[in-house]
């Protein structure tokens, strides 16, 4: 297939940015003003914040670079939107206003862009994409619609909704907790109508869902809902819960006797889950209901939520993600509803980086290969939004190294360090693979310097020791917790690169059978990074994600490299059905 080609000279006319910017933004206020709460106003107001003040800055700098093409526009448009978010969420919380300060930054950044893309003289050109990307670009948008439909249930779910039962080892006899009259089928839901209440039935375990500091007395005995409870003695408080949770207890009847008398101390805000027998935890869970998650993973789903709503710079991780987090959750004044919301416009950034390069690595590659950059953005919500990583910097963080390997390693190379302590790394090395010495030593001197200011900035708050500790622990103890024995370090290794192929739909090996330079700079960097992960003691879905994104691209490259036109169509299908069918029916191995 031809390459995509200049088209004519002032094919978009100026002024559009501010209009499509002011349009945005006037969602977004009408949608500030009414009563929708989240997800509605994330899904409404997120392109306000993000896409809206970036988009004259992007126009024009495209202008200047001879490209305007939607693709590109739209993704640098999110990238030139950070600074004004962040300005925009540090107003609000020194000076107030809260959302509509946010807005007003917005507003005024669509302003300042609408400006600088007048200013621009230079004749702007669009670029015409080939049929293929146009098909990519299509099949990616109702791939990432149709996971956001499947997906609806959990994206929606508050944070209130997820909670860790540790089961008991044998079933044990419940006790009278229904009301007289009620019907049991299985687990039940029950909101109270007054403070007091007197409960008959069988039940094992008893579930309260209210506001922080909110309790229910079961025959004088407290349960009290907690934001960091104690779920094992030795470890302490674990971050749990922000302004809603669950509290639970296991009900023995040779402690009780029916019936059961309760006394809520917010009955209006509260709700009781009534469980028979410990199996019936997977029946909520299945359900959609109260989802069970290892309560590590509860604590990485509410310490990202906290740090965006309560630190300027956060001191266990780098700090672009708190900067992106927390002006959208701002806007809404939501919590993990919001987080989902922003997470499924990071996966169409994910889509739109792959086509970003593939047009530069492999402009020719048959049209199946366009639609890997689609899967593989689907396949990540995937691997993130069940296990709870959603509201992590993962899926951002790839995005970042993919556009740092499409050509513009030094600004995209920082924007992936300062998300995951390794993206300076992992760009740096795909620079190598491709010998571009001199944009190697500009992305190690902006590194440099950027790592220089915040070590000033720690330096004179007093932070730098516990930031400089935080680093030390983040990149060694923590993935391997003292752990030398060497052949226990090479045994993990075949599970690791297992993962990696089951995830990646098989693309780890199909890209591995030709070596084209895209598949030297994708796959070989993506290689060379798992050597520091493949060792490490524990697996989380979200360490694969850029390994999947690169894989999946370097497979695309791998197509492009054939002269038969069988062998490019049948490599380029056979990562679509892989990537396909761990989407829609693979089981995440855990």
């Amino acid at each position: 297939m031809a390459p995509a080609i200049p088209g004519p000279a002032a094919c978009y006319p100026p002024g559009v940015a501010l209009w499509v910017s002011f349009g945005l933004l006037a969602v977004a206020a009408l949608v500030q003003a009414s009563p929708l709460r989240e997800p509605w106003q994330a899904l409404f107001g997120l392109p306000a914040v993000f896409l809206a003040p970036g988009l004259g800055w992007a126009r024009g700098l495209g202008r200047r670079a001879g490209m305007a093409d939607l693709l590109r526009v739209g993704f640098d448009a999110f990238w030139l939107s950070l600074p004004a978010a962040m300005v925009g969420c540090a107003l609000a919380r020194v000076a107030g206003g809260g959302a509509w300060t946010l807005l007003a930054v917005a507003a005024a950044s669509s302003v300042g862009g609408g400006l600088w893309e007048r200013r621009s003289l230079a004749p702007m050109r669009s670029w015409l994409p080939s049929r293929a990307e146009q098909i990519g670009a299509l099949a990616a948008t109702l791939m990432i619609a149709v996971w956001f439909a499947r997906s609806a249930v959990d994206i929606a779910r508050p944070m209130d909704r997820y909670w860790f039962v540790d089961e008991p080892g044998e079933r044990l006899q419940g006790v009278g907790m229904f009301p007289e009259g009620m019907t049991v089928v299985g687990a039940r839901e029950w909101a109270p109508t007054g403070a007091d209440a007197t409960l008959t039935g069988e039940v094992t375990l008893l579930a309260l869902r209210a506001p922080v500091g909110a309790c229910v007395e079961i025959d004088d005995r407290p349960l009290c809902v907690e934001a960091n409870p104690i779920e094992v003695a030795e470890e302490g408080p674990v971050w749990r819960y922000l302004d809603r949770g669950i509290a639970t207890t296991y009900l023995s009847s040779a402690k009780h006797r029916p019936p059961l008398r309760l006394r809520f101390s917010n009955p209006q805000e509260s709700t009781i889950y009534l469980l028979e027998d410990p199996e019936q935890i997977w029946e909520l869970h299945d359900a959609g209901v109260l989802y069970q998650a290892h309560y590590y993973q509860l604590l990485n789903i509410v310490e990202q939520l906290r740090w965006a709503k309560e630190r300027w710079v956060t001191d266990v991780q780098p700090p672009l993600w708190t900067w992106v987090l927390g002006p959208a959750l701002l806007l809404t004044g939501g919590e993990l509803p919001t987080a989902n919301v922003l997470f499924t416009g990071v996966l169409a950034l994910t889509a739109v980086a792959g086509l970003l390069f593939l047009r530069q690595h492999a402009p020719n590659a048959p049209a199946a290969a366009w639609l890997l950059p689609g899967l593989a953005a689907v396949v990540t919500g995937k691997l993130l939004l069940v296990p709870g990583s959603a509201d992590m910097p993962d899926a951002l963080y790839a995005v970042a190294i993919v556009a740092g390997l499409s050509g513009r390693a030094v600004p995209f190379g920082l924007a992936a360090q300062l998300l995951r302590y390794p993206g300076f790394v992992v760009v740096l090395l795909g620079t190598l693979i491709t010998r571009a010495w001199r944009e190697a030593a500009r992305l190690t001197l902006a590194v440099v310097v950027v790592a220089g200011a915040f070590g000033l900035g720690g330096f004179l708050t007093g932070d730098l020791d516990a930031w400089l500790a935080t680093v030390a622990w983040e990149s060694g103890p923590e993935h391997w917790h003292g752990e030398t024995d060497v052949s226990v370090l090479l045994g993990r290794v075949p599970a690791f690169y297992a993962l990696w192929f089951v995830y990646s739909g098989g693309t780890l090996l199909l890209a591995a059978i030709r070596w084209p330079p895209g598949t030297r700079v994708a796959l070989g960097t993506a290689l060379s990074y798992s050597l520091l992960l493949c060792t490490i003691d524990h697996t989380p879905t979200h360490y694969f994600v850029p390994l999947l994104q690169l894989s999946a691209l370097a497979t695309a490259c791998t197509a492009d490299s054939f002269r038969s036109t069988a062998a490019r169509r049948g490599l380029a299908g056979l990562a679509v059905g892989g990537l396909l069918i761990f989407w829609l029916q693979g089981v995440i191995l855990a």
